[in-house]
């Protein structure tokens, strides 16, 4: 039989089913051999793929008794893995038959990870379900007519109100006795003792009577099957009413909870609430709330107040039930919601994860409160709609937030953003601002330049340990050069008036609507597709689409997210445990080839023009010059980077070759080529080949730039919700001030004091490119263990700027090396495009052992390439 024909792979999509094949292992067995024994541990599960197996029960004596015999399709060895519990038969093969084994951590992976698994095994422990009722059926009917017996053998007043006290948790003598119009009923029951052996008690309680849990059932079902359920609901309503009024509201709310009559106790939760219970009865409330994790979800949810009013009575406990509860609230909320609401249950959602510390599940029902209106699609069989589209990809861009936030809480270094650590930081930022308003100048410096000195350093330290955010720091310090008198207004937000500044802005939009629009994924595709399907072809396909893509998005992060969980996809499909040699190869290739590649392209990060944006009385350069001066340091960097990876990540077993259908099936799903992504397209390459040709028409990058943000916009790509969320803003604002910075330092003169406090110590360095290059490459590496991130580029190209001038080399050289210097991941921390491609293969693709080989081949091979490359920008005079 084939595979897709086992009723387990119903229900899944192609790329599923090829997914799921990869990860089961076939084997063998010939006739009497033994799968499994009685009592062995459960650790794995068998598909029959060919052949018969049958099931035997072991008796005391040793002897196997039949059970059942299962044939092509059946699954079996799956209870001891639902329950935990050892094998409850022995597996003999009957004939040569063919199985495949799903051990137990696949087992789980594809429960969790597959609806369509999981309501398989659902479905197979119902029918054993149904099998196991019907045996027991038999010995139920038994037991019904001894009771039955006894019933008919009492007075017909006692039989009737010894039904109606089965009818609910628990009697009241008292009031049965109004409710069924005999007053003397208490008495009788005292009298007949017999009633005594239905009792749970020696002896009767006028107000409280309780059936032996051992007959309540069947005497419950002989109540239902004479007076009807109507009947019990009216009951049981009366009860609860007597008890409130006698002032025993939470005997009644118990009553209620017990009976699972869940519309009254909704009812009277309304109604105590309505009437204002005082202190005394304030009590009813916990008990109340206790029941409502039983509570079905329609009726719960149809009452929203009493539901609210559940959820944040336990919120303070941060319950599990409440907290589950609400989860599938939200999970089904526009059934039962109005936006508004679930809106309001998103932030209740949020204060219950806080509490239970999980930041990253807070900060998702946050984000789904203000995505609500525009992501929910209206059709859920709308897939490939632009509905369906709109919420996947919000989806998607919440778990790229899930993974920012973990990448940022791995990051964190070694001082940490709490603690002692962050106190001290504080304290020697303050000190610093102190030490050089107070002291007398220094090397050259003037009284302003002392100022600004200091508060540099406070910004540098603040930078560090990040315990604020990094624009926050750069505005405060902009505010500081003002208040201080050290610069004008205009002078401290001059960075704003850059058009580099604002070709910044362009670019960020111009990745956003790339994001948005999802083309990158589709272009990946097509490219992965035009390679052969082995392990080295596919490895070709992720270094070219990778060098194809790059120049499309500036973002390193974005687009290490996009390429990896591709190679995981792949290595998957290729039959490669996680974490192997060839699932590493390929995981580290789409690391590489996607994110560390921004500094050969222009705009393949906004770092790259921030960077050289630094740069004094330099014009922009154009796209073609950049991809001129980085093309050969790119040959030798992909040959260099895919020798490592071939190197190391060879895999011990070829693997299967890749199924066209995977990729078929993805295109499938994708669909043809929406509005957004057409619009994007031809902006995209639009604007890039205008750049390339800049030479030609002359007109500003920056300017073209801002053609292409006017046609996103125009073509409704980008609307004002997007260019409010899309766009990073608090990095623009950070640029703004440290484009400022290097106007106020040059007026200050802090830039010459600087470059000859360094010039001493670089004095070594100053011969020859070769060394200059080195140094500013190694203590790149050095600052990166403190500092990270775009900080890290300003400070080093603003230290190293004025040294590079000194003996000829080119501002973009030094930018570049800067550029490639600056994201290592010796250690994790170091590195935010490593770790968004870690996280973004769920941890699956690469250990951090593995990814620090090829981190310690990423240094060797920017080591080696600048060296090979100073040659050729002397040729092209970039190095005098």
């Amino acid at each position: 039989m084939r595979v897709t024909q086992l009723e387990m792979f119903r229900g899944l999509t192609a790329i599923e089913q090829a997914r799921l094949h990869g990860k089961l292992e076939q084997m063998k067995a010939s006739h009497g051999e033994v799968i499994f024994n009685q009592h062995d541990e459960g650790d794995s599960m068998f598909i029959i793929y060919a052949g018969q197996v049958e099931l035997f029960t072991q008796g005391d004596d040793g002897q196997l008794h039949p059970l059942v015999l299962l044939r092509e399709g059946d699954t079996l060895g799956e209870m001891a893995l639902l329950t935990g519990e050892p094998r409850t038969a022995t597996a003999l093969a009957q004939g040569d038959t063919t199985l495949l084994r799903i051990d137990a951590a696949t087992f789980l992976e594809l429960t969790n990870e597959s609806p369509a698994i999981s309501g398989y095994f659902i479905r197979l422990l119902s029918k054993r379900l149904v099998s196991t009722n019907r045996e027991l059926h038999s010995s139920k009917e038994e037991k019904q007519k001894l009771v039955g017996d006894e019933l008919n053998a009492l007075p017909e007043p006692l039989r009737r109100s010894l039904l109606y006290s089965a009818a609910a948790p628990f009697a009241s003598l008292r009031f049965l006795a109004c409710y069924l119009g005999n007053p003397a009923l208490p008495e009788a029951w005292e009298e007949h003792r017999k009633l005594a052996v239905f009792v749970n008690a020696d002896r009767f309680d006028r107000d409280r009577i309780t059936i032996d849990p051992a007959f309540r059932k069947t005497l419950g079902e002989a109540f239902a099957k004479e007076f009807g359920h109507e009947e019990r609901t009216a009951y049981i309503r009366e009860l609860a009413t007597y008890l409130t009024d006698e002032g025993n509201a939470l005997e009644a709310v118990r009553l209620l909870g017990e009976s699972e009559e869940w519309r009254l106790l909704l009812e009277l939760i309304d109604r105590l609430e309505e009437d204002g219970k005082d202190s005394v009865q304030d009590d009813w409330r916990t008990p109340a709330f206790a029941y409502m994790d039983r509570c079905p979800d329609a009726v719960l949810f149809g009452r929203y107040a009493i539901f609210l009013q559940y959820v944040t009575h336990e919120l303070d406990s941060a319950s599990d039930a409440a907290f589950a509860k609400l989860e599938a609230a939200l999970s089904g909320r526009k059934h039962y919601f109005t936006d508004a609401q679930a809106e309001e249950l998103y932030q209740l959602g949020a204060d219950f994860c806080r509490r239970r510390s999980d930041p990253d599940k807070a900060l998702e029902y946050i984000n789904m409160a203000a995505l609500l209106s525009e992501t929910v699609p209206h059709s859920s069989t709308d897939s490939n709609g632009e509905g369906g589209r709109s919420y996947w990809q919000a989806k998607l861009s919440l778990d790229n937030l899930k993974r920012k936030i973990r990448v940022e809480e791995a990051g964190k270094r070694f001082i940490g953003q709490n603690g002692w650590g962050a106190v001290i930081a504080v304290l020697l930022a303050a000190a610093c601002v102190l030490f050089f308003r107070l002291s007398d100048p220094i090397g050259g410096l003037s009284r302003e330049g002392m100022d600004f000195v200091g508060v540099a350093l406070a910004a540098v330290l603040l930078w560090i340990v990040n315990i604020v955010p990094d624009f926050l720091v750069a505005l405060f310090m902009a505010m500081y050069w003002v208040l201080s008198g050290i610069a004008e207004p205009n002078a401290a937000l001059s960075g704003f008036a850059e058009p580099v500044w604002f070709y910044m802005l362009f670019i960020l939009a111009l990745g956003t609507a790339i994001t948005k629009s999802g083309i990158l994924y589709r272009l990946s595709l097509i490219a992965l597709r035009a390679f052969p399907k082995s392990y080295n072809g596919q490895l070709w396909g992720i270094t070219i689409s990778g060098l194809l893509l790059n120049p499309l998005i500036p973002s390193s992060t974005a687009k290490a997210t996009l390429g990896v969980p591709i190679a995981k996809t792949i290595s998957e499909s290729m039959g490669f445990a996680h974490r192997s040699k060839g699932a590493a190869g390929l995981g580290l290739a789409a690391m590489v080839f996607y994110g560390f590649m921004a500094p050969f392209f222009l705009t393949g990060s906004y770092t790259n023009v921030m960077a050289y944006g630094l740069v004094p009385g330099q014009n922009q350069l154009s796209w073609f010059a950049w991809m001129g001066y980085a093309l050969p340091p790119l040959l030798l960097f992909v040959l260099g980077m895919k020798l490592c990876i071939k190197l190391f990540f060879k895999p011990d077993s070829p693997g299967k070759p890749l199924s066209d259908q995977v990729l078929q099936e993805q295109f499938r799903i994708l669909g043809k080529l929406t509005r957004d992504e057409k619009t994007t397209l031809a902006v995209t390459i639009g604007c890039i080949g205008l750049m390339m040709l800049q030479p030609l028409h002359g007109i500003d990058n920056v300017w073209i730039m801002l053609l292409g943000f006017a046609a996103l916009i125009v073509g409704g790509v980008l609307d004002n919700k997007t260019l409010k969320s899309g766009i990073d803003w608090p990095f623009l604002l950070f640029i703004g001030v440290a484009f400022s910075f290097t106007q106020v330092a040059a007026q200050l003169g802090v830039v010459d004091v600087l470059t000859g406090s360094l010039a001493e110590y670089m004095e070594p360095f100053m011969g020859s490119p070769y060394a200059f290059l080195l140094a500013v490459i190694v203590i790149s590496f050095l600052v990166t263990l403190v500092i990270r991130d775009d900080p890290a580029v300003i400070v080093l190209v603003m230290s190293m700027l004025p040294l590079a001038a000194q003996i000829g080399i080119h501002p973009w050289v030094l930018v570049f090396v800067i550029l490639l210097s600056t994201d290592p991941f010796f250690f994790p921390y170091q590195s935010p495009t490593y770790l968004t491609a870690y996280y973004s293969s769920e941890e699956k693709a690469f250990t951090h052992k593995q990814g620090k080989r090829v981190a310690l081949c990423y240094a060797a091979v920017v080591v080696a390439l600048v060296a090979l490359c100073v040659p050729y920008w002397k040729f092209i005079n970039l190095i005098l």
